[in-house]
């Protein structure tokens, strides 16, 4: 009877853990002034999956969707930009999007990342009140990001990424 009631407990402590990990959230995405389509950050314990995309009405503009992952084996991008598809991998992605594996990891970690721990892609980080801002250092599309931490949720409440275009996510959900 003990043994049951402790793989009960047991079973109850680890389902409630994997379940308290996933975290949701949707961005809408502004370049500059202007609402452009929307990001969804979906967490799932040590996996994490973005997916973005222009809003239907501007695609005809630009058509932009991306899909990225990350785990424990690394990072992947797939994006199509019009009618051009291309995957990245691991560095590729450091290097054509640095703000995606940033942010995801240090939503992920639900801390400030440990910089000496990344060799192939230095960044410098600043804590300011309630504001996390992240420097990646050889970066040339990316100046800085500045995320603004949520007081209810491991996910921000904004991101601000400044560079050749600014571009901001504002959280809706």
């Amino acid at each position: 009877m003990k043994q049951t009631v402790y793989l009960i407990l047991l079973f109850l402590t680890i389902s409630f853990n994997s379940f308290a990990k996933d975290i949701k959230g949707i961005y809408k995405v502004y370049v500059y002034f202007l609402p452009v389509g929307e990001v969804v950050f979906d967490i799932r314990g040590d996996r994490a999956t973005v997916r973005g995309e222009t809003y239907k009405s501007l695609r005809w503009i630009y058509n932009y969707t991306f899909r990225f992952e990350a785990s424990p084996e690394g990072y992947f991008l797939y994006e199509k930009e019009n009618k051009k598809e291309k995957v990245y991998k691991n560095q590729q992605i450091e290097k054509k999007k640095p703000w995606l594996p940033l942010i995801v990891k240090y939503i992920m970690e639900g801390k400030k990342p440990d910089t000496e721990n990344d060799p192939h892609f230095p960044y410098k980080i600043e804590e300011k009140g309630d504001r996390v801002i992240i420097y990646p250092l050889k970066s040339k599309k990316v100046k800085k990001i500045v995320i603004k931490l949520s007081k209810n949720s491991r996910l921000p409440e904004k991101i601000d990424i400044e560079g050749k275009i600014d571009i901001t996510l504002e959280r809706i959900k």
